[in-house]
């Protein structure tokens, strides 16, 4: 059944009123107010499509209800028509100047009455559908960054919400290889799987290429919101697969930041969860982080800020030594620490261990919950954590594995070390589809790799 138009009327006499409802009531549904003043209330409760507004009125006059109704969010393009029993044209041509859709005269004929309002909604809707289709990505039938960075910079100041800007792994390697419709089709596929993540009063966005966001209306606790990322990641994943109809790895990595927390405009989210975003980018790819802190990502100091000695530059990068366990580092760092021990194994007699271990969910064919993986990953970090001494050095790698260096380490100490990860996991991993791999050998230096 066809939903009626909803029209609102505003006029001081009865008569008029009654008049207007015998009309238009089998057409359209219809509201009824007898000043300006009650129009203006009545618009925070009921939102029509089209108001019917007398001139002359007591108090608060057609123009300024006018005037002040274009005022309210929600109601700058609503079409107007004036009821006017005034027959000369500067009262016509003040309206139109002010925006009017129309003017009906009295007394009124219900047939010309009734095809006005139609011809206004119909432009109406003519051109709401212009302006969504201005702000609608012609590819994916999403938002566009234009819509999604005004509904952000117009937020209440009382809302909470979470923003994420997210894009496909090695994307243009796709489109390399499997050409630009496969890739077409994978943008697609990747804004459907967004668009069931989300609830209907979030924002979901292409911004370009094959970067997009969501703008999830509600501050989700940490875990929750962990565990709906990791599942849209692994469904992302799973229909890529499909579409490229192999089994060849795709990933998609995700920054996120938080309304108000981390900025109160579109550009300040998006800024911030960008560094979230490379920081993901640049440590294994696949996955997710949260912004943290503007500090975090601030790698380089001002030269402003003039020079300090080496006490103060010892101090401020010396680590808090407080906590147990091995020393544990971004991926990136872990590179760099990596390649100082290949240099310091081949100019002396130490022995340093590598051990990868890695996170395999028996489950992945099957409806499981994407969240297991990432509950499985923090307790293997508490395993190695609780398992291994300060000198050692631990590294996330990617969202299911996880490396490890034992410095000044044999093999037995190795397998001891091992072992006791094992154990330590045996007893805390209570769910039976994961399965805890590792690999392990000893780090040669550069030379013994050369003679190797």
């Amino acid at each position: 059944m066809k939903v009626k138009k909803q029209i609102l009327i505003v006029d001081d006499v009865t008569t008029n009123l009654k008049c207007l409802g015998e009309i238009l009531r089998n057409k359209y549904s219809l509201s009824m107010a007898k000043s300006g003043e009650q129009a203006l209330s009545m618009l925070s409760k009921v939102k029509p499509d089209l108001v019917l507004l007398d001139v002359k009125m007591p108090g608060m006059d057609g123009y300024e209800t006018f005037e002040r109704i274009r005022e309210i969010r929600g109601f700058e393009d609503i079409p107007i028509i004036f009821l006017t029993a005034d027959t000369e044209s500067e009262s016509e041509l003040k309206g139109l100047r002010l925006g009017a859709y129309d003017f009906i005269r009295k007394p009124y004929e219900p047939e010309v009455m009734v095809g006005r309002i139609e011809r206004a909604l119909f432009q109406d809707e003519k051109t709401r559908e212009i302006k969504r289709a201005a702000l609608k990505d012609s590819l994916t039938g999403l938002w566009n960054r234009n819509y999604m960075q005004t509904q952000i910079d117009n937020l209440s100041p009382d809302t909470t919400g979470t923003f994420m800007i997210m894009d496909l792994d090695n994307f243009k390697g796709i489109n390399d290889h499997y050409g630009h419709v496969v890739g077409d089709e994978a943008l697609v596929a990747f804004a459907d799987t967004l668009s069931r993540f989300v609830h209907k009063d979030d924002i979901v966005a292409r911004l370009g290429g094959d970067e997009f966001a969501v703008f999830l209306n509600n501050c989700y606790g940490r875990e929750m919101l962990e565990e709906r990322v990791a599942s849209l990641i692994k469904e992302v994943e799973r229909e890529l697969c499909i579409i490229k109809n192999d089994d060849s790895a795709s990933s998609v990595s995700v920054g996120i930041s938080a309304y108000p927390f981390d900025g109160k405009t579109f550009i300040e989210l998006y800024n911030n969860a960008d560094k979230a975003l490379y920081f993901v980018k640049n440590n294994g790819k696949s996955g997710f982080h949260f912004y943290d802190s503007a500090e975090k990502y601030s790698f380089l100091k001002n030269d402003n800020e003039g020079a300090i000695d080496l006490s103060d530059l010892m101090g401020g990068i010396d680590e808090d030594d407080e906590e147990d366990g091995p020393f544990k580092v971004e991926y990136n760092s872990f590179k760099n620490i990596y390649r100082f021990l290949k240099r310091y194994v081949s100019r002396t007699s130490s022995k340093i261990q590598l051990i990868l271990f890695t996170l395999k969910d028996l489950s992945m064919q099957k409806e499981s919950d994407a969240g297991d993986l990432l509950k499985a990953m923090r307790t293997l970090e508490d395993c190695v954590r609780g398992t291994l001494r300060k000198n050692d050095v631990s590294a996330r790698y990617t969202n299911n594995q996880y490396i490890v260096i034992l410095i000044d380490a044999d093999e037995k100490s190795r397998q001891v070390a091992v072992g006791r990860i094992l154990d330590n996991w045996n007893e805390n991993n209570h769910n039976q589809n994961i399965l805890l791999k590792y690999d392990m050998e000893e780090m040669l230096g550069d030379k013994e790799e050369r003679n190797a």
